[in-house]
C-alpha cells in the first residue's frame, strides 16, 4: 500500500523519465544508463519525511538526475584516468583507516573513563596554566543603561562607584524602577567587548582602558552609561579557572583518550611480540 501512495504521488515523474515497469525483488527501476540501474527505494531512502507529493516528486527527480551524471561522469573518468592503481592503494588505506576509526571509537565508548572529578580538572588547570590562555579581556562587575531623566541620577552613579553589599540591594532595587539594561556579573566573568557593545561610540583602546579604570561613565542625548569593574583578566594572561573549566575538561579528557589509545596500541605490539607474530628485521 506505501508503495502505491509513493507511486502515485510521483505520476509526474513517471512520465518525464520513462519509469520501467520491471522489477528486480519488487524493486522499482528508475532508470538503467551504462550497465548499471537506478531504483525507486534507493531515492525514498534519503527523503525528508512529510514532504507534499509535488515536493517529493521533484526530491526523486533531482536523485534520478544527480545519480545520471555521477555515473557517466564516473564511466568516462574511469576510461581516462591512468593511475587507477594509486587510487585503489588510495581507497585501500582510506578503507583501512574508517575501520580503525570506528574500532578506536567503540573502545572509547566501551572502555575510556570519561567522568572526571572536579578536583582532577583543577588539578589539570593548575598544572597546565600555560595552555590556557584567554582570547578576549574578561571582567567582572556591574552595569547599567539608564534614561538621561530617570529620578536620583546621581545617587546611582554614587552607588556604581563602589558597590557594597548594601549599596548593591539599592541598585537592584532601583534598575527594577528605572534602568533600560542592568548587568551584574560580579560573580561571573563576563567578555569585555559583550559589556562595551552596550554602549555607543566606544572606541578606547581595551588594554590601556582596563588598566586605568574601575569606574565609567558616559553621557548621550537619552541614556546615562554606568560601568563599575571590579577584576579584570587581559586577553594573552592566563584565563580564570571558572571561566575555562569547559574547555579544561575537553582538553584533558582529548589528553586521557590519546593515551589510552596509545596504550592499547602498545599492548597489541606487545602481545604480537609474545606471540611471534611480529618480527623485525633491521
Amino acid at each position: 500500500m506505501k508503495t502505491v501512495l509513493w507511486l502515485v504521488c510521483l505520476i509526474p515523474l513517471l512520465f518525464s523519465t520513462c519509469l520501467s515497469p520491471e522489477k528486480s525483488k519488487d524493486r522499482v527501476v528508475l532508470a538503467k544508463i551504462a550497465g548499471e540501474t537506478v531504483y525507486l527505494d534507493d531515492a525514498l531512502e534519503g527523503m525528508p519525511k512529510g514532504l507534499a507529493a509535488k515536493d517529493s516528486a521533484n526530491y526523486v527527480r533531482d536523485y534520478l538526475n544527480n545519480r545520471i551524471k555521477d555515473i557517466l561522469v564516473y564511466k568516462v573518468a574511469e576510461k581516462n584516468v591512468a593511475q587507477t592503481k594509486d587510487i585503489d592503494k588510495m581507497v585501500e588505506n582510506y578503507r583501512r583507516s574508517l575501520i580503525i576509526y570506528e574500532y578506536q571509537q567503540q573502545m572509547l565508548n566501551e572502555k575510556f573513563q570519561s567522568q572526571v572529578s572536579d578536583e582532577e580538572v583543577k588539578a589539570f588547570y593548575e598544572k597546565n596554566r600555560n595552555r590556557f590562555i584567554a582570547n578576549q579581556h574578561l571582567v567582572k562587575g556591574l552595569f547599567l543603561k539608564v534614561p538621561k531623566n530617570a529620578p536620583n541620577i546621581s545617587q546611582i552613579k554614587s552607588w556604581c562607584r563602589k558597590p557594597d553589599s548594601k549599596t548593591l540591594q539599592k541598585i537592584d532595587a532601583y534598575c527594577v524602577q528605572n534602568a533600560s539594561i542592568y548587568n551584574y556579573f560580579m560573580e561571573q566573568w563576563t567578555p569585555l567587548d559583550d559589556v562595551l557593545g552596550n554602549i555607543p561610540k566606544f572606541t578606547e583602546d581595551r588594554t590601556g582602558f582596563l588598566s586605568r579604570t574601575h569606574n565609567f561613565e558616559a553621557t548621550d542625548s537619552t541614556f546615562c552609561y554606568l560601568l563599575y569593574i571590579d577584576h579584570y583578566v587581559l586577553k594573552g594572561e592566563t584565563a580564570p579557572y571558572d571561566f575555562i573549566k569547559p574547555t579544561v575538561v575537553s582538553v584533558m579528557l582529548n589528553t586521557r583518550k590519546t593515551e589510552f589509545l596509545r596504550q592499547f596500541e602498545q599492548g597489541l605490539i606487545t602481545k604480537a611480540k609474545e606471540k611471534g607474530e611480529l618480527k623485525i628485521y633491521n
